[in-house]
């Protein structure tokens, strides 16, 4: 009888951040006790006494309905359409009653196999995922066409509606709902057009027609009520909730969340009531209320597992892994996500599977494993490229893969790529996207000294999340802009930024990102000349980052209070956290494959080396300084020099060596054209060009999966050549074993502060400084470049 239309469909949509949208309430209740309970009352009760029970469970009318015909009980059938028209007015499954009974057998058979497809479909939406059940509807639906079944058709149109919207696929969603929708109208089918017009606000809203989709939910109300569609109602109260809290009223959106699952709960709908847990425990993530988010979360978990709704339990899953990620608690994260990730690529939909991969990529970025992000990333592109995304998607792996590329010093990519998620996020109508992407632009600003266009960005896109209630990501956006302030010289307006980024954070508790913002405070206060307080706060910050895996906030945390701890004299205890930095350093370094991404990554990071040189100089420890000189060596100049063909001797496992070379190369010239292809815009191009981007993606993760176990099977068979391309540690006593008698060996280490001359023979090691610095040896070097290079025959004669 087209007892659902589109109602029944969860919507997880990218609206709002963090959160789990839900586009309608519950699925379809499936030969119900209390659908059972009326077809039994209805052989008994007088018709009277029937009308008010239907009216106290309008909900159990259709599915008792379209029991009753299934077994060819059309008399109770009849009594209940009869009884539902008039508790609510609505003769609609009258007419569908006695169109039943008119047909011949052949008919009545095919109608209630396609409503049997329906239902089956509606259950693999929560079990397998909108892609299944679609496939299934549109089976259902050329059947019922063919059926001319007008009731069962625009049941299953929105149904597909539904299932295309959750996909992201919004104009094949939009055609079907409207078709719903106006078959709906055409045969009096209130509950279908209420459905449709519900659906459709979703579908106004991804394409950011909010006002719209306000007016769609305020008219898809007024059906409901009039047919006493709890359910139905419910759902619109949810999607209100995720549509004003995009607004920016989060209180709104919570009353009506609570709203939501007041109803579903009155009526024992505890699978959809989870969805409205979900929303609740995002509002309460972005709040701060990490205890309450946590118990909201597992409670939907349970309650979706006990269902079996797979689907639905990695919505509740990647919750809790944006949630870990908010705690700093990586593995748990990790964890968490993968659940989800599992589920989703199995079900889908691809809109989720990728926000799942972006998140993922984060904890692996934040806990050290670059390599392992970088990978997640590539996999998560390849998925967008292949299956068309939705622009929102797409925007949130381009803005990743830029945050990635500015770590890793590649600030052209960054650049690309922040500009591409902009654009992405302004297409998709999501404007809290839209000013993280702007943020990103702003950092590479920063990076670039032009602070005064840095600060402009900055503060459009706080204005943007501070209307958005996004407190998290205003406090970030704030230790940004007192950054850019700073370096505009206003220490005043930098220090009220970062306190305030500072406290906001710690209120929220974000142990990482607080941490963070305390050391940029302290950072000021060390510039300032203050360096009591920059003491006090970077000891506050490793206090509040504790033995979290945050390598990018630790090393500098602790290089930076090394700074102040030798500004006092303070040498032994700058020595040890100088190395703290460099042990956090070299943790994500490591994980990177290519020689050429671990230098980027450290090229504005050496200094830390010199620095750890410095303080052992000044110790007294010689050799100790001369060993933080060539652990910088040896990890960046000899890889450099590595890169070149080498001849292998005779004696060697020549194979391996030449192996090792030729899959190097090939490593970089696949690099090399990825980042070429990717240059331009994907929807620039055609679909040639895309593949060939693919397949170069897939080529380059094998080559580096190969070139990682090539690697293992060098340090065996031929260590030598293998300890040049991963070197180790050279002391001042290894060098001086192969000084010849009366020989020496000088080796320079210059830093932006002082050049260091390290002077060793057989038996000793001494250290000069030789009074000249970086900036200035770059100024001589450029002059003598200039007076040697040749000059135009008219100057010489």
């Amino acid at each position: 009888m087209g007892d659902v239309g589109v109602d029944g469909i969860p919507r997880r949509g990218t609206a709002a951040a963090m959160i789990v949208a839900g586009l309608g309430g519950l699925l379809a209740v499936l030969q119900s006790p209390a659908s059972d309970s009326l077809r039994l009352l209805a052989r008994s009760l007088p018709q009277t006494s029937l009308v008010l029970e239907v009216r106290q469970r309008p909900l159990a009318v259709r599915d008792a309905v379209t029991e009753s015909l299934r077994r060819g009980e059309l008399d109770a059938a009849g009594k209940i359409a009869a009884a539902y028209a008039l508790a609510w007015r609505d003769s609609f499954l009258v007419r569908e009653v006695a169109r039943f009974v008119a047909w011949p057998v052949a008919r009545r058979s095919a109608k209630v196999a396609v409503d049997s497809m329906r239902r089956v479909g509606i259950k693999a939406f929560g079990a397998e995922g909108p892609h299944a059940a679609v496939l299934l509807w549109q089976r259902a639906l050329t059947r019922a066409a063919t059926n001319g079944d007008s009731a069962g058709m625009a049941a299953l149109l929105g149904n597909i509606g539904a299932g295309l919207l959750e996909d992201g696929l919004l104009d094949s969603a939009t055609t079907y709902l409207e078709r719903a929708r106006a078959l709906a109208v055409a045969i009096g089918d209130l509950r279908v057009e209420a459905n449709a017009v519900g659906a459709l606000a979703g579908a106004h809203e991804e394409r950011g027609d909010l006002s719209v989709a306000r007016d769609d939910y305020a008219q898809s109300l007024a059906l409901r009520d009039r047919i006493g569609d709890t359910r139905g109602t419910a759902a619109d109260h949810n999607n209100l909730g995720l549509l004003v809290q995009r607004l920016g009223d989060l209180e709104e959106a919570r009353r009506q969340f609570d709203t939501a699952l007041a109803l579903n709960r009155r009526d024992g709908r505890d699978d959809v009531a989870a969805t409205n847990l979900v929303n609740l425990a995002g509002l309460a993530s972005l709040a701060g209320e990490f205890t309450r988010a946590e118990a909201l979360y597992r409670d939907a978990l349970a309650t979706w597992r006990a269902h079996e709704s797979w689907a639905d339990a990695a919505v509740a899953l990647h919750g809790l892994g944006q949630l870990e990620l908010r705690r700093g608690d990586y593995p748990a994260a990790r964890m968490a996500l993968r659940k989800a990730l599992g589920i989703y690529a199995r079900t889908g939909p691809i809109a989720e599977e990728l926000g799942v991969r972006r998140d993922l990529a984060g904890a692996l970025a934040a806990a050290g494993d670059l390599q392992g992000a970088r990978d997640e990333l590539s996999r998560a592109q390849r998925r967008a490229d292949s299956t068309r995304a939705p622009p929102g998607a797409r925007a949130g792996i381009a803005l990743a893969r830029a945050d990635l590329a500015f770590e890793l010093n590649t600030l052209a990519e960054a650049q690309r790529l922040y500009a591409r998620a902009e654009a992405l996020y302004r297409l998709g109508a999501e404007p809290v996207g839209e000013a993280a992407a702007q943020e990103g632009r702003a950092l590479l600003l920063l990076a670039r000294d032009d602070a005064i266009h840095a600060q402009s960005l900055l503060e459009t896109a706080l204005r943007t999340q501070v209307g958005a209630g996004s407190v998290r990501s205003a406090a970030l956006t704030r230790v940004s802009l007192g950054r850019a302030v700073m370096a505009r010289g206003d220490t005043a307006a930098a220090r009220g930024h970062l306190a305030r980024a500072a406290g906001d954070l710690a209120r929220g508790g974000d142990p990482v990102a607080s941490a963070a913002a305390l050391g940029e405070w302290a950072a000021l206060e060390a510039h300032a000349g203050a360096p009591i307080a920059a003491d006090s706060l970077y000891r506050a910050a490793l206090d509040r980052l504790g033995d979290r895996i945050a390598p990018e906030v630790a090393w500098q945390l602790h290089a930076g209070w090394a700074s102040v701890l030798r500004s006092q004299g303070a040498s032994d205890p700058a020595a040890r956290e100088l190395r703290s930095a460099l042990t956090e350093l070299e943790r994500p370094s490591r994980s990177l494959v290519l020689p050429e991404r671990r230098s980027a990554f450290l090229a504005d990071k050496w200094d830390v080396y010199a620095q750890l040189a410095l303080v052992e100089r000044d110790r007294g420890r010689v050799g100790a300084a001369f060993e933080a000189s060539e652990r910088l060596r040896a990890r960046e100049m000899l890889e450099l020099l590595a890169r070149g063909r080498i001849t292998s001797p005779a004696d060697t496992a020549e194979d391996v060596v030449a192996r090792e070379q030729d899959l190097r190369r090939r490593i970089g010239e696949l690099t090399y054209d990825l980042e070429n292809a990717e240059a331009s815009d994907q929807t620039l191009r055609g679909s040639d060009v895309a593949l060939n981007a693919s397949t170069t993606r897939e080529s380059l993760l094998r080559a580096q999966e190969t070139y990682a176990d090539l690697l293992l099977e060098a340090r065996e068979r031929v260590p030598r050549h293998a300890a040049l391309v991963v070197p180790e540690v050279a002391t001042w006593q290894t060098v001086a074993r192969r000084l010849a008698p009366q020989s020496g060996f000088i080796e320079y280490l210059v830093s932006e502060s002082a050049t260091l001359a390290f002077v060793v023979t057989r038996d000793t090691i001494a250290v000069l400084d030789l009074g000249t610095r970086r900036q200035e040896l770059r100024r001589l070097v450029d002059f003598t470049r200039a007076v040697l290079t040749p000059r135009g025959d008219s100057l010489r004669r």
